[in-house]
């Protein structure tokens, strides 16, 4: 439809205004064609007929309905035009305390001159990772985008902060670089982000200063290239400065001060370090006293001075460099306090005893006598002379200004360089996102050369941007692939020609220059003959012949010319420069030194420029300002081109620096001049409203019919609905994702939306009151006729009423009763009995029926019984069966080869034995010869007799044989000892013979023995000695062999024991796999223990075949006559009886099993096998058994190496998988139920207590491990936090869409139109929204997972616990930076997805974990959408029930609440006034890294130890149970 048809009755447009530029007033009477005038009605009930311009056709502009008001992005408004802009700003600024709102591509800040709660690291969290258009606008937002189209682009960004002095370029400036460092941290030690930052107050220092709009308004452009890694990561800066204002070294007007630093340093005078400047306060200064105040308030100079040297060492400048530094601003400061007298007319001077011409020589390190000289003198040079002539005063204080302006200009430029030295990293850049601070558009009463220059730059940024919006425009339209027409715009490329082009501005300033008596008055007569009446933006006052206008993008601004030439010159004289060249200060000389003429552009990035640059005709221009700042700017503006550009438009809402008050005229007029009515201009030709076909279809759902509503695809009922609703097809487009409309088509599209919603409130009001009305007259009938019965019968009454009839009435009743209660107990008879009767023929078919199926029940119990029985005996048989052939074969196999073995062993026995009998008949044969030996001694004793009777007759001979029978009786007693110890051992060898030789009688041993007596009494006793020893010896030989063969047999015992171990251990593993496959079965169950029995008679058999094996060992011999059992296996055997064994609930290990141990349930185990999962903590008490038998064995080196190894795998599969969620539950739960397990066995008495008996036996004995507790429980802690951190990971994705943007109450919907900011996501695309029930899917995903694994249910409601409070935070966190949250349905649809929350918890037996108290706070602020806000007790109601909402935050969610429907109504400020009344928490977000302290309850566990076995699939065969 037309646009001139929405101007009817009770729509609203703006007319202009003088006070408030734009007025809204309600159109009274419908507008007709040719009208002159509208009859129209102010907001304050002001009548009136606004007369039109017939002649250009135009009407006022519409305002945009209530529903568009406030909205995020000013493209999102119906209606775009100067008055909507201004309103909606206004809106979001005074009433909603929003000071950030987005238009298209700009971000418009407005100052609020306050400090609020935006800006923590809490924010930053927010924002990062986040879509630009999901969140409300703020300057965080833009540097996420810059970042990530960074990231994901790989090409360079840059964020152009512009606006005039006191906008808060600055402070956006720095909170961008803040972003940027705060989520690209490196880790690096280098810390390349905090000295990044800490640039910033060393550039504020020395480049901003005190002005009538601002208290800290930056005087020089700064671009800063903040440089990044492969990795995304800051790794330096580079900083460009462009136009420092060096005049305000040398003079501020009045309420101004000079540079910050200046300040700082007179507020450290007393300071020690500072002695030798000589400093003085600043009201003793000239360059700093000229403004009047010296001081800011709230700003502390000497707290600001130890920031700006702590920023200086942070940055790696030294002690030396920063005095170097103070050093030249002291002298700058005495320069300004020389005093320079007029010597006449012509002629000025210094006094040689001037106290600062001295101080300012000694710390610059310069000659007094010449800079005195110099100052009041200037040297010309003619062709055949030099003449030194003087100067008056006022030219020597302008040389005396020049040199403080030229030394603080090089200072300035030093201390810069030598930041970007610092800010220089190792490592290649590989991308980079430039921060450009620079100034606005200004026009003020007197405008000059510095005001030319800064509106110069502003036409070719604005210029920049033009393009950029019309790329941006010219891109949307292809993606929709809708036809794209030329849309005309403002190009200022004009105005540009007419400053930088070819006898431009500058080339004829430059020109001007040249010439020594070159004027201002000169240059602007060139300027009139060039473009007077040539160029019509170009004009001459009409009142001044001193100033010239040129007609920029923004405004018409007037130049004054006086002054053009002297700064565009910016010339020191040089008999000054060469004093302060031949300085010995070094800084100060370096300042001075010959620089090469031209300008070295050295930049890393090869750019190519947008346009091509204009260069100046003759070289010796290049040295002018204006030149240098026209190369300056090319450079910048082609490392813009070759970049992405973010905008950010400061807005200076009053000059008064006044909180949150808005001037319409002061913020129009800075609209216009930074570009946002441009980009409103460039939209609103084209299509500026677009909507989704699911906003669409949501919002205008109302509008269609039954059969539009029943077509399944949305898309095509949107394109039905649209084009019957408007009948002109030029005044919508339908893209691939999207409906573009013109301006206006929104807003007629609800005014028919309220129109049917006012249509049906009508219809549903007349159906009520008629209901109402009908439900009255029924009640009004009702009682007239009962009022009619009483008046009619109380007639009636007094007309028939006598006294016979009462008697006769009276009469009537008694017998009337007496015949009804007779008839009446007739009936009540007949009916008992009948009734009686039924019940008795009833009861009794009943049980007949009942006792029939109890039988047939009963029947078919018996035959149940008997065919299970059957069943289960014929399962159970063939198990048996199955089981027994399987034992048996299994056991005959290992008893044969056992037997085998032990037969091998007995035939080696035998031929050891056979050997053994050989050596005892050697032995017998040399008896034998000693026998013989002593026959033939007897033999000697008898020849010796005989000779001994033939010398009897020699007395010589008797007493010699006298002597010699005296010592024989001495050798005869000998002799008889021997004989007694000969005997002793006699009996043992024949002891041992008789063992080892069963034929050899006893009889020949006697005969031995005799024949020894008989040796003994013939005296033959010195031979039998030798014998007995020679015998001895061979007694002892026998002895020696025997003991090695038992020896031997010894040995042969061990092996035959560990053999026999060996079989008991296969025997256990055999019993315990039957056990875990038959553990379901119980007649299995009973079947196995049958056959354990049987095993342990077997083990009886191989203890016999031991004992028998220890009595061969005894028994040498006779074992292989006596035990013939063992050789011949089928001998018949009676087994000895069971022996149980009772377990201690210790695992045996070696020493060097330990890393097999280690490496089996701790490093390479998986959490997902069925056996870890069937005893919870199963491989805690795996390893706490190991701890026992540790201290059970009191090895403390052992004990302590298995907890190092614990601890140390634990830690590395924790950190191996700190991704792994499955992992960290497992190891939570039994890191857990290892410090339960240490606890519960440690011995102390406050855990004793909750043990049976039994486990109070298995507790530690030698050893305190409560050291190891503590770490235990520290890396108990440790996954618990990553296990947190996994579980958030995963489910913050969720929470927002889930909780905010799910619509999960069907027919309530809170869609709105988005703006240009959302235009690049499609909501149509068919992609899986994120729910409420996926955030219930993923809770319930974590809780089984804990439940598999066997966590302790404290632990679970704790984790529960923290992840509800994630919910909540995050959820709470969505609506105060989302504005399109803050609506009365939204409220209810959070309120819902609560309630859903709430019944998983009771579904999970969860309700005890108080994880619902976390919510409260989202549920207050749910509560706080819904409630009114418009009455006092609505204020006191919202202080009583949101306790656990701050005041901030309650501020914010009242001033964000956005209306939905006409009948809404918004917060009022002063309701918001009233409820800000309540003191509290400052805060606004909530910290969603904040966590809960984790508590460890001490839980003892059930499972008893020694019952505890250790599952084959853990590879564990090395354990023993003890």
């Amino acid at each position: 439809m037309a646009l001139s048809e929405l101007y009817t009755k009770y729509n609203r447009v703006w007319i202009p205004d003088a006070e408030h530029v734009w007025k809204s007033a309600e159109i009274l009477k419908d507008y007709t064609s040719g009208s002159n005038y509208l009859e129209v009605q102010l907001e304050d009930g002001t009548e009136l007929k606004y007369a039109l311009d017939t002649a250009n056709g135009q009407l006022p502009p519409l305002r945009n309905p209530d529903i568009l008001v406030g909205e995020n992005d000013l493209t999102a408004l119906s209606y775009l035009h100067e008055p909507a802009v201004l309103h909606n700003l206004k809106v979001r600024f005074v009433e909603s305390r929003i000071i950030y709102t987005y238009c298209g591509i700009i971000l418009v800040a407005i100052n609020p001159y306050k400090q609020l709660p935006l800006y923590g690291d809490a924010i930053i969290h927010a924002y990062s990772g986040q879509n630009m258009g999901d969140m409300d606008p703020h300057i965080f937002a833009v540097a996420e985008e810059a970042y990530k189209q960074m990231a994901r682009k790989n090409k360079n960004q840059s964020i152009i902060v512009s606006g005039e002095s006191g906008a808060g370029k600055t402070v956006s400036a720095r909170y961008t670089m803040r972003y940027f460092a705060t989520v690209s941290k490196s880790g690096s030690k280098a810390h390349v982000e905090d000295k990044v930052l800490a640039s910033n107050p060393i550039t504020e220092a020395i480049g901003n200063a005190k002005t009538t709009r601002n208290d800290n308004s930056s005087r020089f452009g700064k671009y800063t290239e903040i440089s990044f890694d492969k990795s995304y990561q800051i790794i330096g800066a580079n900083m460009r400065t462009y136009l420092l204002e060096k005049s305000r070294v040398v003079f501020q007007s009045e309420n101004e001060r000079n540079y910050h630093i200046f300040y700082q340093l007179c507020s450290s005078v007393d300071d020690p370090e500072f002695k030798n400047l000589r400093l003085l306060t600043a009201d003793k200064f000239v360059y700093t006293s000229m403004g009047g105040r010296t001081d800011i308030d709230s700003v502390d100079d000497k707290a600001d001075m130890m920031e700006t040297r702590r920023t200086f060492s942070l940055l790696g400048l030294k002690e030396d460099f920063q005095i170097d530094v103070f050093r030249v601003l002291a002298g700058i400061l005495h320069l300004g306090n020389i005093e320079i007298r007029a010597a006449g007319t012509e002629k000025s001077s210094i006094s040689s005893s001037d106290y600062h011409l001295g101080v300012f020589c000694e710390l610059l390190d310069v000659s007094a006598e010449d800079v005195s000289r110099w100052l009041c003198q200037r040297r010309i040079v003619l062709v055949a002379e030099t003449v030194v002539k003087p100067v008056p005063q006022k030219r020597a204080i302008n040389a005396r200004d020049a040199l403080a302006k030229h030394i603080y200009a090089h200072l300035f430029d030093y201390i810069i360089h030598k930041i970007n030295t610092v800010l220089q990293f190792p490592g290649k850049q590989h991308t980079f996102i430039g921060v450009l601070d620079i100034y606005g558009f200004e026009t003020f009463e007197v405008n000059s050369f510095e005001q030319f220059c800064i509106n110069y730059a502003n036409e070719k940024l604005q210029q920049q941007f033009n393009l950029h919006v019309f790329k941006l425009e010219q891109e949307e339209y292809m993606k929709e692939d809708i036809p794209w027409t030329l849309i005309d715009f403002y190009d200022n490329q004009p105005v540009i020609d007419l400053i930088e082009a070819k006898m431009g501005i500058l080339d004829l300033l430059d020109e001007e220059c040249l010439f020594p008596q070159g004027t201002d008055q000169n240059w602007l007569q060139k300027l009139y003959n060039n473009y007077l009446d040539k160029n019509a933006l170009f004009e001459k006052p009409r009142m001044s012949n001193q100033a010239f206008l040129i007609q920029h993008f923004a405004d018409k601004v007037e130049y004054q010319c006086k002054g053009f030439l002297e700064k565009n010159r910016d010339i020191l004289p040089e008999e000054l420069v060469e004093i302060m060249r031949v300085s010995k200060f070094h800084l100060l000389s370096d300042f001075f030194q010959e620089e090469e003429l031209g300008l070295t552009l050295n930049r890393g990035i090869k750019v190519r420029p947008a346009r091509p640059s204009v260069k100046p005709a003759n070289k010796q221009l290049r040295t002018t300002v204006g030149n240098k700042f026209r190369s300056s700017l090319y450079l910048l503006m082609e490392t813009l081109n070759a970049t992405t550009p973010h905008y950010v438009r400061c807005i200076k809402p009053n000059d008064e620096k006044l909180p949150f008050e808005y001037d319409s005229k002061r913020v129009v007029q800075q609209l216009r001049a930074c570009g946002v009515l441009e980009t409103i201009h460039i939209s609103a030709q084209s299509y500026p409203s677009r909507w989704t076909y699911i906003e669409f279809y949501s919002r205008y759902s109302i509008l269609m019919s039954q059969a539009e509503l029943g077509l399944n695809d949305k898309k095509q009922t949107c394109k039905t609905v649209l084009q019957r609703l408007i009948q002109d097809s030029n005044q919508y487009k339908f893209g691939r994702t999207k409906i573009f409309f013109r301006a206006g088509q929104v807003a007629y599209l609800e005014k028919l939306r309220s129109d049917r919603l006012r249509g049906a409130c009508i219809t549903i009001q007349k159906h009520v009151r008629g209901w109402s009305q009908h439900r009255k007259f029924l009640q009004m009938r009702a009682a007239a006729i009962i009022i009619q019965q009483y008046v009619r019968g109380s007639r009636t009454i007094r007309q028939t009423v006598t006294a016979e009839n009462l008697k006769r009435a009276w009469a009537a009743v008694v017998i009337q009763r007496y015949v009804r209660g007779h008839l009446v107990r007739q009936v009540y008879q007949l009916v008992k009995v009948a009734t009686v009767t039924i019940q008795s023929h009833t009861r009794g078919w009943l049980a007949r029926k009942r006792f029939r199926q109890m039988v047939a029940d009963h029947k078919a119990v018996v035959l149940q019984k008997y065919a299970r029985a059957w069943l289960a005996r014929r399962r159970f048989q063939n198990i048996r069966r199955l089981v027994l052939n399987v034992q048996l074969s299994y056991r005959v196999q290992q008893l044969k080869k056992k037997l085998e073995e032990q037969s091998r062993e007995n035939h080696g026995l035998l031929e050891r034995l056979t050997a053994m009998s050989n050596a005892r008949v050697q032995d017998m044969d040399k008896l034998q010869k000693l026998e013989a030996e002593l026959s033939k001694l007897a033999n000697e004793k008898i020849s010796l007799e005989q000779q001994q009777k033939m010398n009897k007759e020699s007395t010589d001979q008797v007493f010699f044989l006298f002597d010699a029978r005296a010592g024989f009786a001495v050798c005869v007693t000998r002799l008889h000892h021997l004989t007694i110890t000969f005997f002793f051992l006699l009996e043992k060898i024949t002891e041992v013979t008789k063992q080892l030789l069963g034929d050899i009688n006893d009889t020949e041993i006697l005969l031995a023995s005799d024949d020894i007596q008989q040796i003994s009494e013939d005296g033959d006793l010195l031979f039998a000695y030798e014998g007995l020893k020679k015998a001895t010896r061979s007694v002892l030989a026998i002895e020696t062999h025997y003991q090695t063969q038992r020896e031997n047999f010894e040995r042969e015992v061990q092996s035959l024991k560990f053999q026999i171990e060996h079989i008991q251990n296969e025997n256990s593993q055999l019993q315990k796999l039957f056990q875990e496959e038959n553990d379901v079965n119980d007649a299995i169950r009973q079947e196995v223990a049958r056959l354990t029995t049987e095993n342990m008679h077997r083990k009886s058999v191989i203890y016999n075949m031991y004992c028998s094996q220890k009595f061969l060992t005894d028994n040498s011999f006779s074992i292989f006559l006596t035990f013939p059992p063992l050789l011949y296996p089928a001998a018949s055997q009676t087994p000895a009886p069971a022996i149980p064994k009772e377990y201690l609930g210790m695992l045996e290990y070696r020493k060097e099993d330990e890393s097999q141990l280690i490496q089996n349930i701790i490093l390479g185990l998986k959490p997902r096998g069925v056996v870890v999962n069937m005893i919870p903590g199963l491989i805690a008490h795996i390893l706490f058994m190991c701890i026992r038998h540790a201290d059970y064995i009191n090895d403390e080196g052992k004990i302590k190496s298995l907890m190092r190894a614990i601890i140390d795998s634990i830690k590395k599969v924790v950190k191996t998988h700190q991704e792994d969620f499955d992992m960290l539950s497992f190891w939570l739960s039994n890191t857990y139920q290892m410090l339960n397990c240490l606890k519960q066995y440690s011995g102390e008495e406050d855990f004793m207590k909750y043990n049976t008996p039994r486990q109070n036996k298995n507790c530690l004995q030698n050893f305190d491990l409560s050291e190891y507790r503590q770490i235990i429980s520290d890396v108990a802690i440790h996954i618990y936090h990553q296990f947190v951190t996994i579980m958030e990971k995963a489910l913050m994705p969720l929470i927002v869409p889930g909780m905010l943007e799910h619509e999960s109450l069907q027919g309530i919907s809170s869609m709105k139109p988005t703006g240009f900011r959302k235009r690049s996501t499609s909501i149509y695309e068919d992609t899986e929204a994120c729910t409420i029930s996926s955030i219930l899917q993923q809770l319930s995903h974590f809780h089984s997972t804990m439940m598999q694994h066997g966590m302790d249910i404290g632990l679970i409601k704790q984790a529960v616990k923290q992840q509800f409070f994630l919910v909540g935070a995050a959820s709470l966190n969505g609506i105060l930076l989302r504005k399109d949250m803050c609506s009365c349905r939204k409220g209810m649809q959070i309120r819902c997805n609560i309630s859903y929350l709430e019944e998983w918890l009771k579904e999970k037996d969860l309700q005890s974990s108080s994880a619902i108290d976390t919510m409260e706070p989202l549920s207050q602020a749910a509560w706080l959408l819904q409630v009114n806000k418009s009455t006092d007790e609505d204020a006191q109601q919202i202080a009583k029930m949101c306790t656990e909402l701050s005041p901030v935050q309650i501020v914010k969610i009242l001033n964000s609440y956005t209306p939905i429907d006409d009948f809404e109504k918004r917060v009022s400020p002063s309701f918001v006034r009233k409820v800000q009344v309540r003191t509290g928490s400052a805060q606004l977000m909530l910290d969603t890294q904040y966590r809960y302290q984790v508590i460890f309850p001490f839980v003892p566990s059930p499972q008893a130890l020694e019952l505890i076995q250790v599952p084959s699939s853990l590879k564990l065969n090395f354990l023993t149970r003890i």
